[in-house]
């Protein structure tokens, strides 16, 4: 059992268009994201998420990407890590990153020790966004915390499946989703189907999808829902999503599964939960007992996630056939 608290700041932080000082926005982005992370103590927090681009929000649309877009550690990313170490928290910071010549949508990842863990960018933008002098990125990072692998992907990447995929072959626990618009059925299969977290937060919205199909800490542009109303936000607002989740918690295939998940009950009935689904193939296992663990559960019973299973099937018809089109969508 891994228990993890995600804390996801829904805040829309303003613009004025009208100001001829183009870094106004930047500033007040990051005062607002400061002043934000100066209230996250009260959830005591393992993890702190902002939405897409944050700290300088619809500054390329406006032609401020040059002046406002900043590096990779940089004075943004040095100001949040104070925070950082303060909450002894994680956060990712969504900004634009000015690399040399190249500009791209980005978030880093600030440890609870203050360093920048690592940088995604964002590996599909918008024919909008490239044209407005964005730049796609070229990796799919994952970095390793105390509280499992942790990977990111932003916005308009969920509409590609090899991104979903890739976090999941490269064993991510937790995926963490800046953006400026969801895509609730598809974030729900992939978190199903590659057994990780998901914690989407946009300007107004947040949540978390498990691999359980549970969505945990739901706030949505719906009547009702609370906003921060005790922190100076300049104009802009956020709402809050918090939630404690378990990253000891996998997607395994079902092939075969029956003996494994019959022997696993019967040994450790109290120590983990089961879900069985029998129409995806798919069983979810999480651990509930801090004295066992799920990389112990695999080295005992040989269980395969569902990417190991589809790969050890692809190379098992590749010694039949060369030409099977598995081999020309693969995705590495």
């Amino acid at each position: 059992m891994q228990l993890t608290r995600v804390l996801s700041f829904a805040v829309h932080n303003p613009t004025d268009r009208d100001d001829p000082d183009a870094e106004w926005r930047a500033r007040t982005g990051l005062r607002n994201i400061r002043s934000l992370l100066d209230i996250a103590d009260r959830y005591d927090p393992d993890f702190v998420v902002f939405p897409e681009v944050a700290l300088q929000h619809a500054a390329r649309q406006d032609g401020l990407l040059e002046a406002v877009a900043e590096p990779i550690p940089g004075p943004a990313t040095d100001a949040v890590s104070e925070h950082a170490v303060a909450l002894d928290s994680y956060v990712l910071l969504p900004m634009y990153e000015r690399d040399g010549d190249e500009f791209y949508n980005a978030a880093a990842l600030i440890s609870p020790d203050g360093d920048v863990v690592g940088t995604y960018r964002k590996v599909a933008p918008t024919v909008g966004e490239i044209e407005g002098g964005i730049s796609p990125g070229e990796e799919i990072p994952v970095w390793e915390t105390e509280f499992g692998t942790v990977g990111a992907f932003i916005c308009w990447d969920c509409r590609y499946p090899e991104v979903g995929a890739t976090l999941g072959a490269k064993g991510a626990d937790l995926v963490l989703f800046p953006t400026h618009g969801s895509a609730h059925a598809r974030l729900r299969t992939w978190a199903l189907y590659h057994g990780y977290h998901i914690a989407l937060c946009d300007k107004s919205e947040a949540r978390v999808y498990t691999p359980r199909r549970d969505v945990v800490g739901d706030v949505d542009q719906g009547w009702g829902n609370p906003r921060v109303t005790d922190v100076d936000l300049h104009g802009g607002s956020a709402c809050i999503s918090f939630a404690e989740i378990n990253t000891d918690c996998k997607s395994y295939a079902k092939s075969g599964s029956r003996d494994w998940a019959e022997a696993i009950q019967r040994e450790y009935g109290g120590s983990v939960v089961l879900d069985i689904h029998d129409e995806d193939g798919i069983v979810v296992v999480e651990s509930i007992d801090d004295d066992v663990s799920l990389s112990d559960l695999e080295a005992e019973y040989g269980m395969e996630t569902i990417r190991e299973y589809e790969e050890r099937t692809r190379e098992t018809i590749g010694t039949v056939t060369s030409d099977s089109p598995l081999f020309d969508v693969r995705t590495r």
